[in-house]
């Protein structure tokens, strides 16, 4: 016979605590996407300058550059997720699952 897990009581502090960092979580996902947007942004608009820039500096050639600029761009949004998005969805769906008002999709 399974027991029935007793429900993981948190204080208004901790709950609050909890609701902040999700909060900012959300805000730093939010900052860093639009980060990448604007990089993207920037080189869509000037990638000769900036890779005849890369080319004078480091010796590159134009391939290497959008190489370079292409797995950049996928290592942090990796990162974004893993740091930034993947917390704020496990504290969200722990807030839901102790019975927290706060929806799953709210800031905080």
């Amino acid at each position: 016979m399974k027991s029935r897990r007793e429900p993981f009581l948190l204080s208004q502090t901790d709950l609050s605590r909890l609701i902040t960092a999700a909060a900012i979580l959300l805000r730093c996902f939010i900052i860093t996407v639009v980060a990448m947007l604007f990089v993207w942004a920037v080189v869509f608009v000037a990638r000769a300058p900036i890779a005849k820039l890369h080319q004078s500096i480091f010796g590159i050639t134009a391939g290497e550059f959008n190489l370079f600029l292409y797995g950049f761009l996928t290592f942090i949004k990796c990162l974004n997720v893993v740091f930034f998005l993947f917390p704020w969805i496990a504290i969200k769906w722990f807030l839901h699952g102790a019975g927290n008002s706060d929806s799953l999709l709210s800031s905080g």
